[in-house]
């Protein structure tokens, strides 16, 4: 039986929407479900918890949009406001938690592109955290490059996770210690 301790949820917040429109966030509570159905004490880290309460900000929202509204044509990311600079440690943080994690899920759906979910997976890849993509984008090259494991949709994570945890079928090549 593999060992788990901590699992980072990586996924799509944004994705490719304008603005601060926020994609179905209902994995969020999915992926630690089936989880814990294969590994109990495990602790799931959700990295976009504190990102969302400050994207939910009004005031951010407002900064955002009068950047978004009266934008030049190049932006130095020292001159942002304070607001946008805080939102911006915050993920920076948030990013930085994959490395003290097991294993990271990441959850790509509907052949959404997620920028974010892009630099988790790569930061956990430079850490040596293994990576599991949940997505049908198995030609992607950034997803392949960094990727563990590609699956295809939930219902294989939840295969996944049943045979990482008797030592069964594939999942029992992972290298996960």
């Amino acid at each position: 039986m593999m060992k788990l301790a901590r699992v980072f949820i990586a996924g799509t917040i944004q994705g490719a929407n304008r603005g601060l429109a926020v994609e179905d966030q209902g994995y969020r509570d999915v992926i630690p479900n089936m989880v814990r159905a294969s590994f109990p004490d495990v602790e799931c880290f959700d990295p976009s918890a504190v990102v969302r309460v400050r994207m939910a900000d009004p005031g951010l929202s407002g900064v955002v949009a009068e950047i978004a509204r009266s934008a030049p044509s190049a932006i130095s990311t020292a001159d942002l406001p304070p607001q946008i600079e805080d939102l911006r440690g915050v993920f920076h943080r948030m990013t930085r938690e994959v490395q003290d994690c097991d294993l990271c899920i990441a959850y790509l759906p509907h052949r959404i592109p997620s920028m974010g979910t892009a630099m988790e997976m790569y930061a956990a890849y430079l850490a040596g955290v293994p990576v599991v993509a949940v997505t049908e984008m198995a030609e992607n090259l950034a997803i392949v490059a960094v990727s563990d494991w590609i699956l295809k949709d939930l219902d294989a994570l939840r295969v996944w996770l049943s045979e990482l945890e008797s030592g069964a079928g594939f999942a029992d090549r992972m290298a996960v210690q």
